[in-house]
């Protein structure tokens, strides 16, 4: 075993510098963290090539002095902790004192700021863990930090890096989660030198969470609100029956910084128990304000995982909160809350307004915003009599003629039962049909059929494109994905920043508004998997497609519709529904003679 040495500095710092920094949107964090501690008012973040070339972030705080920006870049160098007192009770977001030091290890970084009252700006230059000397610059009150090249000289960290536009729209979420908790603050972001995002601090509230929960979502929101032992929440969170998620949008923030703990996940879930179905996923924006003597926020270097010292106050807090706002029901209009009421961070003075350039554009609502959601396309009503959908749906998944099969005429319909089970005799046979399993096996035959035969479904191109909200990771395997979904009907293309619009869908659901959920879940399904086989594609996609599409449980047939359904399951030998339950169960004369003790 080679000798223990001591390690270079400019090595240990790109050592350290992995705890903090893994790709920009964790030096965007980092950045912004500093200039809100610095009681900035306006926060401008620029990006090139996703923060890879280039991240900037200019700020109008309080600034640095010569001598503070001397010991910025040094090593565990702060102004934010002086003693273990200030260690146990962190108030502000960043304190590590090693942040910068650590991004100028790994990049080219560029520090220049004008203290509050000085009549003089200075500038330093750190390259890959090389300091340069401090010189005055002319420069507006605030700082500018300048990163470049992002681990150009670190390999090993930089082939864990993803596309421009993956780790651009990680940055994005960055100033997002800002956003939402800081509404005194003006942001705006700037990608390859065009405006992408600019939030102003009269921006309604709904517009700063928008980004995170969604454009759907906003209307089904209630507010939520408790007290207990000096903790104080307060919040969003959906109606779960309104709106059908297929990832989480819920957001926890504590003292406005934005946080995980499984605590906080555990009361949630408890919390949305009987009015959370399965499948579906809480949506909502908490904020919760605690003595930070109570909570120990070091416990992660990003800061993002925190500990409780009193972990079932949280708790109770968080699950009496919703568990109110759930059962009272109230509130679930447009949200209207004043920005007054929003947590504040302990700060010295009153901010003041941004800046009046500032304008309120955010780019992220769907074409149709205001409108109401248009109809996904235009078809002719199938209706009439003996269907077995709703007048915009199709029934033309059933062989109807005779002379493709021979048909069993010698059932008899005795009726429905439970609104889910039609009963008839057969052979001398007592058949229990269970009407869902039934139509969806009959619906997968016709599809998979289709599907093998062809080697693609028909699609129908929508009028009015219907847009989905995907996260960055699924979004880099979009190019994979795009031809999968392109033989199962579903033509794609990249929509904004972390969205994918629906431009056609198979034929047999483009009229159906209820089975776009479904086809959503499809999409996701493939972009996590874009190397699916044949196999699998049958069973991940158009078994979903089938299930969402057949009747359901509880609906009401008449006795055309249940002899229609009866025959054409004898007719295709109809056993099991793609899930592998049965279709029928049959109770032979012998059998019920048995159970009536008639033999």
């Amino acid at each position: 075993m080679p000798a223990i040495k001591r390690l270079p500095v400019h090595i240990a710092n790109q050592i350290a510098a992995g705890e903090v920094v893994e790709r920009p949107s964790s030096v965007v964090k980092e950045l912004i963290e500093n200039a809100l501690d610095a009681g900035a008012n306006s926060i401008e973040v620029r990006l090139l090539k996703g923060g890879k070339r280039l991240v900037e972030v200019r700020d109008d705080g309080i600034g640095m002095s010569k001598r503070d920006l001397e010991l910025s870049v040094e090593p565990h160098a702060t102004s934010k902790i002086g003693s273990q007192r200030d260690l146990e009770c962190i108030r502000t977001l960043g304190f590590r004192g090693e942040a910068l030091a650590s991004i100028g290890a790994v990049s080219r970084l560029s520090i220049t700021s004008r203290q509050k009252g000085s009549g003089e700006g200075w500038k330093i230059d750190v390259s890959f863990g090389k300091r340069g000397k401090i010189r005055p610059n002319p420069c507006p009150m605030g700082t500018i930090v300048t990163v470049e090249d992002l681990f150009l000289k670190i390999p090993a960290r930089a082939k864990f890096l993803k596309s421009d536009h993956t780790e651009y729209a990680r940055c994005l979420k960055v100033v997002h989660l800002f956003c939402a908790s800081w509404p005194e603050v003006g942001f705006k972001v700037i990608r390859d030198d065009k405006a992408v995002f600019i939030c102003r601090t009269d921006l309604p509230v709904e517009k700063r969470i928008e980004p995170l929960v969604g454009l759907k979502v906003l209307p089904h929101m209630i507010e939520v609100g408790a007290k207990d032992q000096g903790l104080e929440l307060f919040g969003f969170v959906a109606r779960p029956e309104a709106v059908r998620l297929s990832s989480k949008n819920f957001y926890f923030f504590l003292n406005r910084r934005p946080v995980s703990n499984p605590v906080l996940w555990k009361a949630l879930k408890d919390a949305m128990k009987g009015f959370l179905v399965k499948g579906n996923h809480p949506a909502g924006v908490l904020y919760i304000e605690i003595d930070p003597l109570l909570v120990d926020v070091n416990v992660h270097p990003t800061k993002n995982e925190v500990r409780f010292e009193r972990p079932s106050d949280i708790y109770r807090l968080v699950f009496h909160g919703v568990r109110r706002a759930l059962d009272s029901g109230v509130g679930t209009g447009k949200l209207a809350l004043d920005v007054e009421k929003r947590p504040r961070l302990r700060r010295g003075e009153e901010p003041e307004a941004v800046q009046k350039g500032y304008r309120s554009r955010i780019e992220f609502p769907l074409p149709w915003e205001g409108e109401g959601v248009a109809p996904l396309c235009k078809v002719q009503e199938a209706g009439g009599e003996g269907d077995y959908f709703n007048n915009d749906e199709a029934s033309f998944f059933f062989t109807t003629h005779a002379e493709k099969g021979q048909v069993q005429d010698n059932f008899r319909i005795i009726g429905q039962f439970a609104h889910a089970f039609i009963l008839f005799e057969l052979n001398e046979e007592l058949v229990i049909l269970d009407q869902h399993a039934a139509h969806e096996a009959l619906i997968f035959g016709r599809i998979r059929e289709e599907f093998l035969s062809a080697g693609k479904l028909n699609r129908q191109s929508l009028l009015m494109a219907h847009v989905i909200d995907v996260s960055p990771e699924l979004l880099e395997n979009f190019e994979k994905a795009k031809k999968i979904l392109l033989d199962a009907g579903i033509e794609t293309q990249i929509f904004g920043h972390s969205q994918i619009a629906l431009r056609s869908l198979p034929v047999i659901v483009s009229s159906l508004e209820k089975d776009i959920l479904c086809v959503e879940e499809i999409v996701k399904k493939v972009l996590k998997n874009p190397f699916m086989d044949r196999g699998e594609l049958v069973r991940d996609i158009l078994a979903p497609l089938s299930c969402s599409m057949a009747i359901k449980a509880g609906k009401d047939l008449n006795g055309i519709e249940m002899e229609k359904l009866v025959r054409d399951c004898l007719k295709h030998g109809v056993t099991n529904c793609p899930h592998g339950r049965p279709v029928m169960v049959c109770l032979g004369r012998e059998e019920l003679y048995e159970k009536f003790f008639r033999r």
